[in-house]
């Protein structure tokens, strides 16, 4: 089986090689990678931000911003939804010199009673996805440094950021989330469900990182009435409030 090569050695094409491709002026210790766009088009007009580089590709240039307000100083990136895409930006941006990673984005909702806008942390990840098997030997599950966690949460506690630990099934193809395979998730302890976080637990691993991710949740996938439920009318927070909750973890860093 494919999914069963796991090999830890060296790639013929390592992140540094593309380093020289990217256009590096300035980075820091902490990066904020965040799968809301809106998040990083508000943080890039503020007064006190400005452009600190950028990785390229065949789509364009995706650039990082510098936020730097009262001693804290922390860059700010749009992440490409998908968990190739994430970890191979990821990848160049370790390559490029950022030790901490801190994830947010939404997530949909496989049990109805977690409401909308909640935070969570993803310690567990379901592996439905392909990237993950290149960077861990195959397993059901994944999960992150506890180490880490903890050091989240006690952010999280310390600002009085409610929140629960969650398992995540992460899968490639949201367009086949079927009634029966959120049955079977749901049937081993799956939660809610996204598309990067086995494989970011993967890269965090192999590439021994820094990375502290949580969701905040949205839309509702229901299996039992086999519909979506995008739950818009519950959805009311400013998105940026969870910029505010990245922060928090970047204050503890």
């Amino acid at each position: 089986m494919l999914l069963t090569e796991f090999e830890p050695g060296r790639a013929v094409i390592e992140p540094e090689l593309k380093k020289v491709e990217s256009g590096l002026f300035e980075v820091c210790d902490t990066l904020i990678y965040s799968f809301n766009g809106k998040i990083v088009d508000t943080v890039s007009q503020m007064e006190h931000v400005r452009q600190g580089g950028y990785i390229s590709d065949l789509n364009g240039k995706h650039p990082w911003y510098i936020y730097e307000k009262d001693g804290l100083k922390v860059a700010v990136m749009m992440a490409i939804i998908g968990a190739a895409s994430a970890v191979g930006n990821l990848e160049e941006l370790r390559a490029d010199g950022f030790k901490n990673i801190i994830v947010l984005g939404s997530c949909g909702v496989l049990d109805k009673r977690i409401e909308a806008d909640k935070i969570l942390i993803p310690s567990v990840a379901l592996r439905d996805e392909g990237t993950s098997y290149h960077y861990a030997p195959a397993s059901d599950e994944i999960s992150y440094n506890e180490a880490l966690l903890l050091t989240m949460e006690k952010a999280f506690n310390n600002a009085g950021i409610e929140y629960v630990r969650t398992k995540t099934w992460t899968t490639d193809a949201f367009f086949r989330e079927t009634a029966d395979k959120v049955k079977r998730r749901m049937a081993v302890g799956a939660e809610v469900v996204d598309m990067e976080a086995s494989a970011l637990m993967a890269w965090a691993q192999f590439r021994q990182a820094n990375v502290y991710q949580f969701f905040y949740t949205a839309d509702y996938v229901d299996h039992h009435n086999e519909e979506w439920d995008k739950r818009h009318e519950e959805r009311t927070t400013d998105v940026m409030t969870f910029f505010e909750v990245a922060l928090v973890i970047a204050k503890e860093l």
